[in-house]
């Protein structure tokens, strides 16, 4: 399902990234769970309609994320960090618009 989602390029975090843009209810959903491995350059971008507070989980990601929580202004809100396996969620509760995961190197 990841390689028939669309991607964007976006210069993110000092770096250019390739990021899968997960739109629907269920690409939201599966996120990356059950991915292997993507590359530095790669993640995803979870896109919403509205803004307000989200949360993630991790149990089924394998690597480690850093997750950004952006606001309709462009602006990051919160940055975090997921563990391989993570059991516990991650939540922003300021209202964000966009998510981002990019691999922890």
């Amino acid at each position: 399902m990841l390689h028939e989602m669309p991607i964007i390029t976006l210069p993110f975090a000092g770096e250019i990234y390739n990021l899968y843009v997960a739109s629907s209810e269920e690409e939201k959903r599966q996120g990356l769970s059950g991915v292997d491995h993507i590359g530095r350059d790669e993640g995803m971008i979870f896109d919403y309609d509205d803004e307000k507070p989200r949360t993630f989980q991790f149990r089924d990601v394998c690597f480690p994320l850093a997750v950004y929580f952006i606001g309709a202004n462009g602006k990051v809100l919160q940055k975090s960090t997921s563990s391989p396996y993570q059991a516990g969620l991650i939540s922003c509760e300021k209202p964000c618009k966009w998510v981002i995961e990019i691999p922890v190197l």
